[in-house]
């Protein structure tokens, strides 16, 4: 006998329908809960693998955002580090100009001369001259020279000028009659082209003479000019004849005076023999005073005042406080201590002791001493320039801080401490490949690096002024080119910034699409499906009512 229960056919067919609605609520339900109607490659492989690739890539992008972000903030230190170097270029200029514009302090004296070499005639008197004061140059006539100045170390790279129908052609219509302006301008465009300047120009004085001037100044400047070949002759003789001439320059001197003290005219002899050597005191500035006997020559009787000198100078350098300092010597018959030292803080007093006159006097010690000063500053120092020297070269330092101090994340793109490039240089990396991507060449914008120097001459001539005023052009000039190359950097980053974000939305709205479920679609379904579920409940019942009514039958 059979123990199974047997459903009629409309029974299970209620029970599938049931079932399927079943399974559709509950996917409905749970996409009602996740809010995706692809959870799993079971649901739809094509669109879950492509929502997954797509979301990768938008977080690989997520990742590389940080780094464009620092990329920008650290283009952004740079630049700022920019603006306050300029503040800071700006102010040394205008210390500058201000030392410039200062000569109120500066001491009598003498300036550096530079190497001046001028022809022995003029132009227009030489012995290949014409009685108009010009000169033929035409056909074969000519004249080839070697000339070098700037300092002695320069000057051994001469420049060789030819002036013939060639080099003079371009600058006179008539080659006959060749004037002296034209020779000094094919001179100075020879001295221009040379390839190593010889640090020498050419000019023509009042009287006519060819002149050549070094460029630089001091006892270490010279001009030398050497005749070659040519017959001729536009001051300093023709061709091989004119033999090597030179010249050369001076140092500049400050002015400042040393201490002179000088006693009464003496005899060019002095008797000592029998006498009482002469005993007399000296003393330098405020320091110890100090005795001095002439004992050399004490006895004899025709003493010279170049045996009484030595005797001084002697005993004077065997003390260390006048050794080097002070020294004795007759100047005109009289005796004349001088100092070494020059400004007006030196002061030598003599006043005598006793023994024989030495021109001081022979009062003792109570006279009055003779006391002689010195004259102007010693160092012949502008104090103001000074000053604002000090004042150029801490702004120098400071520009030096400024660009250390502009780093970003340890990225500094203003300073490095040696030469390569690559030590303060940024990479910014656009996309996950890494295949697209912007290097940012750092520069190196400290004071070395911007070609400013250190005022070493306490800004005492203008040419040093006007050096260091050259190279804050030229620094300035720099910062506004790197300013303008970090801001077209930035521009890019940014637009890459930009672009990363936008994307990023991009490929997340991509992904979302593809597995994100429309709970608007969704929440009908699981509605429907509810009433469809009670319409199955309904309807089973129905199937099963013709067992029920023998259910009756059976009570």
């Amino acid at each position: 006998m059979s123990s199974g229960v047997t459903l009629t056919a409309a029974t299970r067919q209620n029970l599938l329908s049931l079932q399927g609605t079943a399974d559709l609520l509950s996917s409905t339900q749970n996409r009602l809960s996740t809010g995706k109607k692809v959870n799993s490659a079971l649901d739809d492989p094509t669109s879950f693998f492509t929502s997954q690739s797509l979301s990768g890539r938008s977080g690989d992008l997520g990742a590389l955002i940080n780094g464009i972000s620092n990329g920008v903030q650290t283009i952004q230190a740079a630049n700022q580090g920019i603006t306050s170097i300029q503040k800071l270029v700006d102010s040394a200029k205008s210390t500058a100009n201000q030392a410039l514009a200062d000569k109120s302090a500066t001491t009598s004296g003498t300036p550096a001369t530079a190497a001046v070499l001028t022809a022995g005639v003029g132009y227009q008197g030489s012995s290949t001259a014409a009685t108009d004061g010009t000169q033929n140059f035409s056909g074969s006539n000519s004249l080839v020279f070697t000339v070098a100045g700037g300092s002695t170390a320069s000057a051994a790279t001469p420049s060789t000028i030819t002036l013939n129908a060639t080099t003079l052609a371009g600058l006179t219509s008539d080659l006959s009659k060749v004037s002296a302006d034209t020779i000094v301008t094919a001179i100075n465009n020879q001295l221009a082209n040379d390839a190593v300047p010889s640090g020498v120009t050419a000019s023509k004085s009042t009287d006519g003479r060819i002149v050549f001037t070094a460029t630089d100044t001091g006892a270490d400047s010279a001009v030398s000019l050497t005749g070659v070949s040519g017959d001729r002759d536009i001051g300093f003789g023709t061709g091989a004849a004119a033999t090597t001439q030179t010249a050369s320059g001076s140092d500049a001197a400050n002015g400042a005076k040393a201490a002179v003290v000088s006693g009464e005219t003496i005899a060019a002899t002095i008797d000592l023999s029998g006498a009482t050597s002469p005993t007399f005191e000296i003393q330098l500035g405020s320091g110890a005073k100090k005795t001095i006997t002439v004992a050399d020559g004490a006895t004899a009787a025709s003493t010279s005042q170049a045996e009484i000198a030595t005797s001084i100078n002697a005993q004077l350098n065997a003390d260390t406080g006048f050794a080097g300092k002070v020294s004795a010597s007759f100047v005109d018959n009289r005796l004349t201590f001088t100092t070494v030292g020059t400004g007006s803080s030196e002061k030598v007093s003599v006043g005598n002791a006793a023994g024989v006159d030495l021109g001081f006097g022979t009062a003792g010690l109570t006279a009055a001493a003779k006391v002689g000063s010195g004259e102007g500053s010693a160092s012949g120092a502008n104090a103001t320039r000074t000053s604002l020297a000090k004042q150029f070269n801490t702004l120098l330092d400071q520009i030096t801080q400024q660009a250390k101090d502009s780093s970003y994340n340890g990225i500094n793109l203003l300073y490095r401490s040696g030469s390569d490039a690559s030590e303060n240089s940024l990479k910014v990396t656009f996309n996950e490949t890494g295949s697209s991507s912007l290097n940012i060449e750092g520069a190196k914008l400290d004071s070395e690096g911007l070609g400013l120097t250190a005022a070493t001459g306490g800004f005492q001539s203008d040419a040093e002024i006007n050096d260091a005023l050259k190279a804050i052009t030229l620094a300035t000039s720099q910062l506004r080119a790197q300013s303008s190359t970090f801001g077209s950097n930035l521009s890019v980053v940014q637009n890459r910034q930009d672009f990363s974000k936008n994307l990023i939305n991009i490929l997340d709205t991509g992904s979302a699409n593809l597995t994100n479920a429309d709970l608007n679609e969704e929440a009908a379904n699981s509605q429907a499906l509810s009433t469809r579920q009670s319409i199955g409940i309904s309807a089973l019942s129905l199937a099963n009512t013709a067992q029920q009514g023998i259910l009756q039958l059976l009570r």
